[in-house]
């Protein structure tokens, strides 16, 4: 697991890099880029590590744009927007049906400003282009 929105997984003894549609994390060098990553990697191991996947594209970088779903059909992304670990990203709303969801749970976790919402963090899309 790199981060709070890329990792990688085994399908037909193929390794797929993922890249999570509708989100962006911090990057582990940002303030709670390391808390994202540690809350997906806790939130997956719960369920072994299994989850299903609908990939929606591939991005320029070979990486797999999916949504990911746990084994009860809880959307991951919908889960770390809502607890703040995640920003709703408006890049990769096109590749994202269930952005509605995400957009909302974003919303909420804004309005309690709780994790990426809870001080004056840089996005990390700005960060990004920074470097």
């Amino acid at each position: 697991m790199y981060d709070g929105d890329t990792f990688r997984v085994f399908k037909d003894n193929t390794q797929l890099k993922i890249r999570f549609a509708c989100v962006d994390a911090p990057e582990k060098a940002q303030p709670l880029g390391i808390q994202s990553r540690d809350y997906l990697r806790s939130l997956l191991q719960q369920y072994n590590y299994q989850v299903s996947l609908n990939i929606t594209e591939i991005d320029r970088y070979n990486r797999s744009v999916a949504e990911v779903y746990l084994p009860n059909g809880q959307l991951v992304q919908e889960l770390q927007t809502k607890v703040g670990m995640v920003y709703p990203y408006e890049r990769y709303k096109d590749d994202c049906p269930t952005w509605e969801k995400v957009k909302k749970a974003g919303v909420v976790a804004k309005r309690n400003r709780i994790g990426v919402w809870a001080g004056n963090y840089e996005k990390p899309w700005d960060y990004r282009r920074k470097k």
